[in-house]
């Protein structure tokens, strides 16, 4: 409708471009003091209070679902995580909100404005409870629907077969449920543009949460379509902002710090002074999206007919610009402080240990002699390999639940027994070159691999037999005497700590798709190995702090193993073994003043 257009480009043209130009001081003053109060006391509660509450629940979300009620645990845990998460997005814009219908002194503003938020505090929680729950309500039905497709098409595929085979079930199940996820996705984007005016009507009108998710549904009534075109493309340009940044650094830091003199103190503090402007210029870039958005969404409100409810701050100090330029050389300051500790602290000559994951995977099929000789032959320190129980207890070599993936029959490991697995051929799938390559027992592959390398091993347990496989698994190790060559693994916590209830001795490693803060206890194992796509240097720093190891899997790009290296990452997993044995023997071989070059540059890589 062309007054909808007049509106929303009055709102972009007039509306936010006054109020970014009348209110930008007072905003970056709130937006730092914020800063300062989610590191301190926001982030910090919130993520004691998902420990204390869901410590007890941790199987689902550090490793895999085991019952049905891992999964509504893990549902459980999601809904509240994503509560108190959005409870600190409506906090900081409640804080802006504040702030943009303010006058006065910028740090008087931005004080009051936290203790508006403060005060506020328990209906925004409110607000953000009823948004979370009501979403997930909606995203029930569609769910329960893609649950049942699910199991119809692929119930009888091993996950794993599913996810690289791509059977023809998977192609019907997209076909069907694609529909299904595209009407859920826009049930949620209506209640999302629906409820976007809530937080201004509670914090402007101080509405109760009901009430403002009523006033905002009323405000934005016929309207969701070219609101949530506005509110997204501003979102994209916001978004690309750190990201533009962080490409405009990564392009510069080479041809500056190329020109330094290569002395390693030179090199350092020029590697500080550029991680600070950098942590400065993205802080920049986040701060001036925010704001964007906080703006965005007033400017709609007050256009849509919300109450503009200005108010004047408390009469300004005798030098009130002393207390803004205070808080930034603060900032600063501790930036500063950051980037020489983060650059003073590198380990740059680490060790870290190459693990072939099931052998080197990348040239040889999976769990096998060729792929565990190919291993060896190219360096690795550590071949990871999965093992299951067969139906007469053997403890097999072997990852999926069934062999469709690799020999092209559906029989499930669990329910054949090891004499008939020896005919099976696991090789011609990868190339006819492996057509002699059969399943073979622990027992055997340990005495392949004879120590030439040091063996992780997988336990990878069906239903109602985990321990009776970690039972079978450690008299093979014992029986062979390999204790000191074995590490044991598992996705499952539980079966970790019962490995080390059965085998104090024994060197242990959790495997885990992500750590959350609250969901494994960070005791009981010898390494953590995580998906490389979760590790941060927070992982890295944790896993320091508590002594254990720390492992990334799977990577098999080589820039992505230099990344995971400078990082400080204890063993990188790889189906690539020989390519990080090169990677690590080039860093070897580097002087301190380029592995510092070569750490900037891997650094600033995403």
């Amino acid at each position: 409708m062309p007054g909808d257009r007049q509106l929303l480009r009055g709102i972009l043209l007039h509306d936010m471009r006054q109020d970014l130009r009348r209110h930008l001081r007072p905003m970056l003053a709130w937006y730092l003091l914020f800063t300062a109060f989610a590191t301190i006391a926001a982030a910090p509660l919130t993520t004691w209070s998902l420990a204390a509450l869901l410590h007890w629940i941790e199987r689902p979300l550090a490793g895999v679902f085991q019952r049905p009620l891992d999964g509504v645990l893990a549902l459980a845990w999601l809904m509240l995580a994503g509560a108190l998460s959005w409870w600190v997005v409506m906090l900081q814009q409640a804080g802006m909100l504040l702030v943009s219908a303010s006058h006065g002194c910028r740090y008087r503003t931005a004080a009051m404005a936290l203790l508006g938020v403060l005060r506020r505090a328990g209906p925004l929680a409110g607000l953000a409870a009823l948004q979370v729950l009501t979403h997930a309500l909606v995203a029930v039905p569609w769910l329960a629907v893609g649950g049942a497709l699910y199991r119809v098409h692929l119930g009888a595929y091993d996950p794993y077969y599913v996810a690289l085979s791509r059977p023809s079930g998977l192609w019907w199940f997209l076909a069907a449920f694609l529909p299904v996820l595209a009407v859920g996705l826009a049930m949620h984007a209506t209640l999302y543009f629906r409820w976007l005016l809530a937080t201004p009507a509670l914090v402007l009108e101080s509405l109760s949460p009901c009430a403002a998710l009523a006033r905002s549904r009323s405000l934005t009534r016929g309207r969701h379509l070219r609101i949530g075109m506005l509110v997204v493309g501003v979102a994209i340009s916001a978004a690309l902002l750190p990201l533009v940044v962080t490409e405009l650094y990564g392009g510069a830091v080479t041809a500056l710090l190329d020109r330094l003199p290569p002395h390693r103190l030179l090199v350092s503090a020029g590697m500080a002074a550029y991680l600070t402007t950098y942590a400065a210029t993205v802080l920049g870039a986040l701060f001036l999206g925010t704001t964007i958005n906080a703006l965005l969404v007033r400017a709609l409100f007050h256009r849509l007919g919300g109450a503009r409810c200005a108010r004047s701050a408390e009469p300004l100090p005798k030098h009130p610009g002393r207390f803004v330029w205070g808080a930034e050389v603060a900032f600063l300051l501790v930036a500063v402080a950051q980037a020489t500790l983060a650059v003073s602290s590198m380990k740059l000559r680490p060790e870290v240990i190459v693990t072939a994951h099931r052998g080197a995977s990348a040239v040889a099929p999976e769990n096998t002699r060729a792929a565990f000789q190919a291993a060896i032959d190219a360096g690795a320190d550590a071949i990871e390999l999965d093992v299951r129980l067969s139906a007469d207890g053997a403890v097999v070599v072997f990852h999926d639940s069934d062999f469709r993936r690799v020999a092209g029959d559906p029989r499930r490991v669990v329910e054949t027994p090891l004499s008939a697995m020896r005919g099976l051929d696991i090789g011609s799938w990868f190339h006819p070159a492996f057509a002699d390559q059969r399943i073979a027992t622990l027992g055997e592959t340990l005495d392949f691999i004879d120590r030439r390398a040091l063996a992780v091993v997988e336990l990878k347990p069906d239903a109602h037999n985990a321990e009776a496989l970690l039972a079978a698994t450690l008299l093979e190790v014992e029986r062979g005497g390999y204790q000191d060559a074995v590490t044991l693994a598992s996705l499952s916590p539980a079966l970790v700590r019962a490995a080390r209830a059965a085998a104090p001795e024994a060197r242990l490693a959790l495997f885990a798709n992500a750590a959350l803060p609250g969901t494994a206890r960070r005791t009981g194992f010898d390494m953590l190995g995580l998906n490389h796509l979760q590790l941060d240097a927070a992982a890295v720093a944790d896993a320091r702090r508590r002594g254990y190891l720390l492992q990334v899997w799977t990577v098999n790009d080589p820039a992505r193993m230099a990344r995971y290296m400078d990082l400080g990452v204890d063993d990188i997993s790889t189906d690539a073994p020989a390519e990080a044995v090169r990677v690590r023997s080039q860093r070897a071989a580097l002087s301190d003043v380029e592995l510092l070059l070569v750490r900037l540059r891997s650094w600033f890589q995403r």
